[in-house]
């Protein structure tokens, strides 16, 4: 009796093996930087998160233009028992616990959507999630909305995938809905990241040709998203955040957002954009984009290949459109093109529609592979530099510092403007709604709301201000020179520290 073939088998544990290992890697990459002082928005959202209940404004008395999910994660993050680390005197939350767990199952995800696509086990997809992920280029080491999002888009797409060619069945529409509610998920993280559905729409749509197939599908992916939808909305509206706000905020804020910065935005965002095209060429993944939509390209053009090849380029479309259309241009907006990029290698590295000379085929799963073995050289320099740069104490911790040796419990701060990092390390609550500057620009361009917080019972003692005063682009400057006024009436200058000036209410 012939013993068994076991080479199919083998070859499978292989690759789960080298997946789990980029996986790791992803994970302990991210290591060193857990005890590094949180950025301005992880000090932000975790604050928000931890105080949020029914209140004066969106999330408790604070006020951010995200969706739920978010908050919810940060929350686990702050409330993970035993992983805290001290910095500086300092307790961080356990939030970059959570972002290197997402990190990592990214990576894992991203093999699963490999082995859909391609017709033969293959790295390089996971490869290339991993070292984006580990790449300080698109903004590595800070959990943000893309890397608490991605693990859900890449879920979501590799569950659509791979019920693409399936018979129609309580299990295929099963597996539809599951993949609707993980694009949802990821939308009620960062709400551009609509990229599941935006994927799902277009394959479904070219993927079937009978109405009734189409029409049951787009249901289940409609009814997936919608119950999550629903979940999140009770949710949040039993924490006093009410559908109608969340609407406001992650919906039309975004549009008045863009009027804004489109018309007023100073030198410093478009030196941002900059920045931003640097890194996206200088990380690889510019490289990694072109060389895969050339090859896919040519696959839409084949009808046994079209309908996948199609809606891949339709969701890199999208994702490149979110990064371009985000206005504040952060490098952590890279890390929203992950999911589309690992797909495109994946199919680039597929096996070739039928006609397809080998070696043409051959040649485009090299080069392939050349640009993503260019984005692991670009991920290791830039970690290796980042993970050798020192520490420096900035200003805001600093300002931290000053102020939890000097402020009371019940004092209350405000900084203007952003800088939520301030008032999260210094353990004092604002009774300004809005912690960062972008908020102020569109809500509150005349200082409305300040002058009144100011003027109010609940004025605070110590005022912060960024830079040589309170005007700054996109506020009206009568406004900010009448607050700039109401501070040198009310208000003592006591400490500087770099840009950023510390000032206490007089007593009466």
């Amino acid at each position: 009796m012939p013993a068994p073939d076991r080479r199919v088998p083998a070859s499978r544990s292989s690759y789960v093996v080298g997946v789990v290992l980029a996986a790791g890697v992803t994970v302990l990459a991210r290591l060193p930087f857990l005890g590094r002082p949180l950025s301005a928005d992880e000090a932000g959202y975790w604050l928000l998160a931890r105080d949020w209940s029914p209140g004066s404004s969106l999330y408790g008395d604070y006020w951010v233009d995200r969706p739920p999910l978010l908050l919810w994660l940060f929350r686990l993050g702050g409330g993970l028992g035993g992983t805290s680390l001290p910095v500086d005197g300092l307790t961080v939350p356990g939030v970059r616990w959570v972002g290197l767990v997402a990190a990592g199952l990214t990576v894992l995800l991203a093999g699963l959507l490999a082995a859909r696509v391609e017709g033969r086990p293959s790295l390089v997809p996971p490869v290339l999630a991993a070292a984006l992920l580990c790449s300080p280029l698109l903004g590595l080491p800070e959990t943000n909305g893309e890397v608490l999002g991605v693990p859900f888009v890449v879920l979501g797409l590799a569950l659509l995938v791979g019920t693409l060619g399936a018979p129609a069945g309580r299990r295929t529409l099963a597996l539809t809905a599951a993949a609707g509610g993980a694009g949802m998920a990821a939308a009620l993280v960062k709400q551009n990241l609509v990229d599941v559905l935006v994927f799902g729409v277009a394959v479904l749509v070219l993927s079937h040709r009978r109405l009734d197939r189409v029409g049951r599908r787009l249901a289940a992916l409609a009814a997936g998203a919608a119950a999550v939808l629903g979940t999140a909305l009770a949710g949040a509206a039993a924490r006093g955040t009410s559908p109608a706000e969340l609407a406001d905020a992650v919906v039309t804020f975004r549009v008045e957002a863009s009027a804004v910065i489109g018309s007023s935005a100073s030198a410093a965002t478009s030196q941002r954009l900059g920045e931003v095209v640097m890194a996206f060429v200088v990380s690889g993944a510019a490289l990694v984009l072109v060389a895969t939509v050339v090859v896919v390209l040519r696959r839409a053009f084949r009808p046994a290949a079209r309908p996948l090849a199609v809606a891949a380029l339709v969701l890199v479309a999208w994702e490149v459109a979110g990064v371009v259309g985000g206005g504040s241009y952060w490098l952590h907006y890279l890390t929203g093109l992950v999911p589309g990029l690992v797909l495109l290698v994946s199919l680039a590295r597929a096996d070739a529609p039928p006609g397809t000379p080998a070696r043409s085929a051959y040649r485009s799963r090299s080069v392939v592979a050349g640009c993503v073995a260019l984005c692991v050289v670009s991920a290791a320099i830039a970690w290796t530099h980042q993970v050798r740069t020192p520490h420096r104490i900035d200003a805001e911790a600093r300002v931290e510092t000053w102020l939890r040796a000097h402020a009371d419990a019940g004092d209350g701060v405000v900084v203007t403007f952003g800088h939520p990092q301030v008032v999260a390390g210094s353990g004092l609550h604002s009774p300004y709604l809005h912690l960062w500057s972008l908020p102020v620009r569109v809500r509150d361009p005349e200082l409305t709301t300040l002058r009144r917080v100011l003027d109010g019972p609940d004025a605070p003692r110590w005022v912060v201000i960024s830079g040589e005063g309170v005007a700054t682009w996109g506020l009206d400057p009568v406004a900010a020179q009448r607050v700039q006024g109401q501070l040198a009436r009310t208000y003592t200058a006591r400490v500087s520290y770099g840009v950023l000036h510390v000032w206490e209410r007089r007593t009466p």
